[in-house]
């Protein structure tokens, strides 16, 4: 233990030049993205759920003496289905939103748009 703490606080940093840069993939983007990562999972309204959920532990799972949370959490939540179907149909019309997050067929609407030199 003590030699390899040794050996590390010896190390000198490595000189660029000594390590020649090897292209193992083209430095380029390609002209489409993939959809298997845009599937998110989203936790719609963690807090409010939580105050609900120690709300009905405290009254024994009454929801009668819990009405304020759960009014708070359906509002919360309706909300979020809100949001949630805004956000299908911007997607679904096609339109691109400057500055915000594009699913997988936006961003390859896109990359259509300028597509990168066709590789050697």
């Amino acid at each position: 233990m003590r030699m390899a703490t040794a050996l590390l606080r010896s190390r000198k940093p490595q000189n660029e030049t000594d390590v020649p840069f090897q292209e193992v993939l083209p430095l380029r983007l390609k002209n489409h993205v993939s959809g298997k990562t845009d599937k998110t999972s989203d936790v719609a309204c963690l807090q409010e759920m939580a105050v609900l959920f120690s709300c009905l532990k405290t009254h024994d799972f009454n929801e009668s003496l819990c009405a304020k949370e759960v009014g708070n959490f359906q509002r919360c939540y309706k909300v979020y289905l809100d949001k949630k179907m805004a956000k299908k149909e911007t997607s679904s019309k096609g339109m691109l939103v400057a500055g915000k997050d594009l699913n997988y067929k936006q961003l390859n609407k896109v990359l259509k748009k300028y597509p990168t030199s066709a590789q050697n």
